[in-house]
């Protein structure tokens, strides 16, 4: 007899099993006395100030009224130490999460740089629209996204620049400037990936598509036929809208692609987008004892076979990019 067992289960299962105290990791919090840091809290940074702007106006302040180094902050996720430089008047954009306008019907959204795409989600949700790009994680802000140049599992979409129509910044001097691949188009380029070494970004013109269901399609594949398996089944499938592989310890052999696909099936999981302000730390406690506990990273494959596998996904993109 097979017992189904769900994620959750296998993961309270797991942690159970695994920890005996729970560990939870640290979490990007605003600076304190004038210390930055980002999500992994491996990079303290002691800045000259913090200033939190809320309007393109207030940012050009900031940065007339300070003739030192300026470092720009998001969500923090940019590990490593991108986020801050010591001495330097440090811009939390966090606060600038407004939707400066919407037009559905043009699938055109005009936001200010520190608003999460998982805010934009809550806008576009109900007109059927979804984001076009975006990170796999919807917590990530829009500003910070631009400034790495992000990707995602989009299939054939690109970097997240290929889905800006504009970008206002606001150069050290206070001069305010509105970009596009038509109006200074070098400029507009550069800005992405560019870690805001270039300008502040303020505000993002951003197109949107269609929010649409989507299947989830598992295939395990050597690691030697992936790319052909890619190339036949994946890039060249326009109904193929997510996609990822991942390879499972110890041997990461065996890549386990799994794609999100468009389909006009009845929905398993009505849900329209993830609930906000869900506990994670049951996942957390699962993931790093499978991560870090000796011998446990085999458990991996246990996990995905009882909790993937077998079960059947039919969902909203919206609902899958909103975690």
């Amino acid at each position: 007899m097979s017992v189904k067992i769900d994620r959750r289960q296998f993961l309270e299962l797991t942690a159970v099993s695994c920890i005996s105290a729970v560990w939870t990791p640290p979490l990007f919090a605003a600076s304190k006395d004038n210390v930055v840091n980002d999500v992994s809290h491996l990079n303290p940074t002691k800045v000259a100030d913090v200033k939190r702007p809320r309007s393109t106006k207030e940012v050009r302040s900031a940065l007339l009224s300070w003739s030192g180094a300026v470092s720009v902050g998001g969500g923090g996720f940019s590990m490593g130490g991108q986020i801050a430089e010591p001495g330097s008047r440090h811009l939390d954009m966090r606060e600038m999460s407004q939707v400066i306008y919407f037009d559905a019907s043009s699938k055109l959204i005009r936001v200010q740089a520190g608003i999460t795409w998982r805010d934009i989600q809550d806008v576009i949700d109900p007109h059927d629209l979804a984001v076009k790009i975006m990170q796999s994680y919807s917590n990530f802000t829009v500003g910070g996204s631009l400034s790495v140049n992000c990707h995602g599992r989009y299939i054939g979409r690109g970097p997240v620049v290929n889905s800006v129509r504009a970008v206002q910044m606001v150069t050290v001097n206070g001069e305010i400037l509105e970009l596009s691949r038509s109006h200074e188009p070098e400029l507009f380029s550069a800005i992405f990936g560019g870690y805001g070494g270039l300008g502040v970004i303020t505000e993002v013109v951003l197109e949107l598509e269609d929010n649409t269901r989507i299947e989830r399609i598992m295939k395990d594949v050597m690691l030697t036929e992936y790319p052909s398996y890619f190339r036949k089944n994946i890039i060249s499938n326009p109904n193929v809208l997510m996609h990822n592989a991942d390879l499972i310890p110890p041997n990461f052999s065996a890549p386990r692609g799994i794609s999100w696909v468009a389909t006009d099936k009845a929905l398993t999981h009505s849900e329209r987008l993830v609930p906000r302000g869900l506990n994670y730390t049951l996942e957390k406690n699962a993931i790093w004892a499978l991560t870090e506990l000796p011998g446990a990273g085999r458990l991996r494959e246990t996990v995905d076979d009882l909790t993937l596998q077998h079960e059947s996904a039919i969902t909203w993109r919206n609902h899958e990019a909103s975690f």
